[in-house]
């Protein structure tokens, strides 16, 4: 018997028209767990660094974690992992909301696609029953129009539904996959690819029930996380909106990406937190949460046509940032069109900034635009070129591709202005040291990945810090705490270090199916140690694991993540800010970025990692995890140099 995970997959070969129901190995449960672990495995296996994007040989493996759908509170995510079309690199996506808990209800691990239909299809499962049903009706409605189709189409109420907008039909490179509640499966394209195999949609209904391997420690370990979870929704998330907007909104006025400062918008800036937070009291119609989740971090809104949207995250401020709008009104009519057209508000926040920054510097022009004049604090302007951008209309046609590909276009100079890592559009403003090293990095190609606290923030809670139940370092850790931080970085170890120990974090929680913000994104968290989540994982699954091997897990999918991106091509040239990140006047209160210090930076992550100085990881490290096909692998493509006494027999 199978605890946690149900042990069956269902392969899709959309081309061909089948469904298959598959089971899996669990000896890859026991080496890569769940979710973003198996992903990442089977897209190694499958599809060859020599596949296109846009190939029917690609595939799109949605994959739920190994604690995804069981009584573990916030245990409720999917990673849907692809070879991504704007990065030409492993991709994955993590969804929250209720689609993976009634995956694993209807009795599936994860479902792979292949292929591609020769007109839009959408998958229906009920429980054992799966078809692929006709989609050409869906073909051309937004999100929120599909999901009401579908939903009259059903004769129950309690399906589950991932869906594109035009933007994924369109191959909008930056195109999501949206869910019901406020869900996303947002960055690296996954769109784009559901569009491009013409799957418009994926509803599922689940009411099976999940064995557990110890349901009663289970039960008093899960009682732990509730009793240590008050802190964060009373402290954080009772007033989430209201902070990111405040945060996001100094950043519009003062160093933003494009270098230019507002400060005839310090009125505004200072007064948008009272702003907000008399916004949110008037117009939230309820705070919302993801399946099985105390922290309530969405917010509901009711819609012009009587239906509702839920902003969450960083989405609060990417409209703010990219058209300096000091207005909760456009923030939810620019947050409307996101969801209804299925755009990952970030990289679409960058490309509306990027477009409008080259308009004003003359790069771009009424004749590039088809007459439209782009400026900053137009409502009419950014609403538009969200439209534009998800139709592939004029201008959008050029800013779908991204930022970076939309410069090699343009040209006249405007490579240096696109504000992109790995090709992937970023937030639409600068990110000073810690968060400018993450968003380089990380596999994601996202700050959301290691956006745990910083030594800074760490150290300004000091002593009360490292005597809480919510320190959840290294022992050795405490002398960062206890020794303030160089605010230019240049202490860079111990950041390196804080940096390493939280992409684990943050991979044990893709690989469990839990959320970020009980795992490793705010203080103090409820899964507070390693140790803790090694004792969680064994008492679902039955594993025996503890937390030097959950920490090995986590390293495994790091390195064959890296492994895959590196046979790939990635190289250390590829773990890097644009060179205008360099060279721009610093925000105020930061310090401007070195370039030589952040090689530094990198220079020591790929040290504490395991790999060699451009960044390919070493036979040592992939062997010492069980990595030995990525050895060979790497080895015949003449990446790494065979043993000397391999070359000799």
């Amino acid at each position: 018997m199978r605890y946690g995970l149900t042990g069956v997959d269902v392969e899709i070969d959309l081309s061909r028209k089948t469904i298959e129901k598959v089971q899996n190995d669990p000896k890859l449960t026991e080496l890569y767990l769940g979710g973003k672990g198996t992903n990442a495995r089977i897209l190694w296996d499958r599809v060859p660094p020599e596949v296109e994007p846009f190939s029917p040989d690609n595939l799109l493996i949605v994959g739920t974690g190994a604690l995804t759908g069981t009584i573990v509170p916030s245990a409720n995510r999917a990673t849907i992992t692809y070879l991504s079309p704007i990065m030409g690199i492993h991709s994955y996506s993590s969804l929250g909301g209720y689609f993976g808990p009634a995956l694993k209800h209807a009795g599936y691990d994860t479902v792979i696609f292949s292929g591609k239909s020769p007109s839009p299809v959408y998958l229906w499962i009920d429980d054992d029953r799966l078809e692929l049903r006709d989609a050409r009706h869906l073909w051309g409605k937004d999100t929120f129009e599909t999901q009401r189709l579908l939903r009259e189409e059903m004769d129950k109420d309690d399906f589950e539904i991932l869906c594109i907008g035009p933007a994924g039909e369109n191959r909008v490179f930056t195109a999501t996959a949206e869910s019901g509640s406020g869900a996303s499966a947002s960055r690296g394209g996954v769109g784009a690819i559901m569009g491009d195999k013409m799957l418009k949609a994926i509803v599922v209904r689940g009411t099976k029930d999940l064995n557990i391997a110890d349901p009663a420690r289970v039960a008093e370990l899960c009682g732990q996380l509730l009793d240590r979870s008050e802190t964060i929704r009373e402290e954080v998330f009772a007033n989430f909106g209201r902070q990111n907007v405040q945060g996001y909104t100094r950043q519009a006025g003062y160093g933003n990406r494009s270098g230019a400062v507002f400060p005839e918008l310090k009125e505004k800036i200072d007064g948008v937190g009272k702003m907000a937070q008399e916004f949110m009291e008037e117009k939230t119609d309820r705070r919302v949460a993801c399946y099985n989740c105390p922290q309530h971090c969405h917010r509901a809104y009711a819609r012009s046509d009587g239906g509702y949207m839920v902003i969450k995250c960083t989405s609060w401020g990417m409209g703010i940032v990219a058209t300096k709008i000091f207005d909760m009104d456009f923030t939810l009519a620019f947050y409307d069109l996101v969801q209804k057209y299925g755009l990952d508000s970030m990289a679409l926040s960058n490309q509306i900034a990027f477009a409008i920054d080259l308009y004003e510097r003359g790069i771009l022009t009424k004749e590039d635009t088809d007459g439209m004049h782009l400026e900053w604090g137009n409502a009419e302007v950014a609403l538009s070129l969200v439209d534009k951008i998800a139709h592939r209309e004029g201008i959008g046609d050029l800013l779908a591709d991204g930022t970076y590909r939309a410069a090699q276009r343009i040209g006249r100079g405007a490579e240096y202005y696109a504000y992109h890592v790995k090709k992937y559009d970023q937030h639409p403003f600068r990110r000073e040291g810690y968060l400018g090293l993450s968003e380089a990095i990380n596999d994601k190609a996202d700050t959301t990945k290691l956006l745990g606290t910083t030594p800074a923030a760490i150290w300004k809670r000091g002593k009360d810090f490292i005597d809480s139940w919510g320190f959840h370092y290294p022992e050795d850790y405490k002398r960062y705490v206890q020794t303030p931080p160089d605010p230019t970085g240049a202490d860079y170890e111990g950041t390196i270090k804080y940096m390493t120990y939280n992409e684990e974090i943050f991979n044990l929680a893709d690989l469990a199916g839990l959320c970020y913000f009980w795992t490793g994104h705010y203080e103090p968290l409820p899964v507070n140690s390693r140790a803790f989540y090694a004792e969680l994982v064994s008492a679902v699954t039955g594993i025996d694991i503890d937390e030097a091997m959950a920490t090995e897990m986590a390293k495994r999918v790091v390195n064959l993540v890296r492994g895959y991106n590196v046979r790939a091509g990635l190289r250390r040239k590829d773990d890097m800010l644009p060179d205008r990140y360099f060279t721009i006047p610093p925000a105020p209160g930061t310090y401007k970025a070195d370039k030589v210090l952040f090689n530094k930076w990198v220079d020591e992550w790929y040290k504490v990692r395991g790999w060699d100085g451009d960044g390919i990881p070493a036979r040592e490290t992939l062997e010492g995890l069980g990595l030995d096909y990525v050895v060979r692998d790497l080895e015949r493509r003449g990446i790494l140099a065979r043993p000397a006494t391999a070359l000799v027999t």
